[in-house]
């Protein structure tokens, strides 16, 4: 198997990317016209993930125990390092993923231009100029003898403006030092899909939230039951799809692989409402502006974003 890397840098500054905005993984968890909370935090998706996974890897043991018999678990070291790291292992996170709470959200206020992160170890925060996040898209091409495999990450760096020690950047233009950068990381995404992600931080901050299309209603709005809404939701389905791929997709992917019963009670305990930032600063600092008082653009960027309009209008031409 042979692996192929590479990686586009998006920002600073930040300009069109040319790509479209498109809302993934749960990434906003508030939107205003003055400012955009988003998290890489998705506890949901993540047991989603480990639940299909663990569903997945019990089936292949059980299959494994049926050829070789299942003293080969129980009477073989192979055997029980399977059961701790592909069962015991994953259960383990998806309890943790249960009560663990989430972290305060990045704030992006689009009037000041500037980007509230909040420190890893909590208290104050950091009030970082908007025109010098970073950000980079990675994308990895895992090419064997079944074909081409695309995975990638989408990295978001925020510089601390207080800093004033050294700053020792990695290969790929980001610092390790968490006194010096913070990170939001967003794993699994191909690049095209984490430039489309990216680009609905930049368009929001650019152009307003009129131009993303958002959807933040499992953050905001008070459901029925749990299993009330399960069932509400495999009759739209079942009206969309038909009864055959309701089956398939929301029966069994949805509630047998990947838990929705659960994903949606994680989402219900810790991310509705979803955490917000405290303390008096940030909150007089989140409060809308009058338009007179709005931050502008630099000239620096301003010309920068007409000489990548100019270059997508050429490219689009051709």
């Amino acid at each position: 198997m042979l692996g192929l890397a590479n990686e586009n840098f998006l920002a600073p500054l930040p300009v069109p990317t040319g790509r479209k905005p498109n809302h993934t993984m749960g990434m906003v968890w508030r939107i205003n016209d003055t400012y955009m909370d988003v998290s890489d935090c998705t506890p949901g998706s993540a047991v989603g993930t480990m639940h299909c996974t663990l569903v997945l890897t019990i089936l292949v043991m059980l299959w494994i125990g049926n050829e070789l018999g299942a003293g080969f678990f129980f009477g073989h070291w192979l055997g029980w390092m399977g059961i701790f790291g592909f069962v015991i292992v994953p259960i383990l996170a998806i309890v943790f993923l249960v009560f663990a709470k989430p972290r305060e959200p990045v704030r992006f206020n689009r009037q000041r231009r500037e980007v509230c992160v909040p420190k890893e170890k909590g208290g104050d925060y950091w009030y970082v100029p908007w025109e010098t996040v970073k950000a980079s898209v990675e994308g990895f091409n895992m090419v064997s003898q079944a074909g081409v495999n695309k995975n990638g990450s989408l990295m978001i760096g925020f510089p601390n403006p207080d800093f004033n020690g050294e700053v020792k950047l990695d290969s790929d233009g980001f610092s390790a030092n968490e006194d010096a950068e913070r990170h939001l990381w967003f794993p699994n995404v191909v690049p095209e899909v984490g430039t489309s992600m990216w680009e609905v931080i930049r368009t929001y901050m650019e152009e307003g939230p009129g131009h993303v299309k958002v959807d933040t209603e499992d953050f905001t709005v008070q459901k029925e039951g749990i299993l009330e809404a399960y069932i509400k939701g495999v009759k739209k389905s079942v009206a969309k799809r038909g009864w055959f791929k309701a089956f398939l997709w929301d029966g069994i992917f949805g509630l047998i692989l990947c838990n929705t019963l659960l994903v949606d009670y994680i989402y219900r305990k810790h991310l509705n409402p979803p955490p917000d930032l405290k303390g008096e600063k940030v909150q007089q600092w989140s409060k809308s502006l009058p338009k007179e008082q709005w931050a502008r653009r630099s000239p620096e960027l301003e010309q920068a974003i007409q000489a990548r309009e100019a270059e997508l209008a050429r490219q689009s031409a051709a």
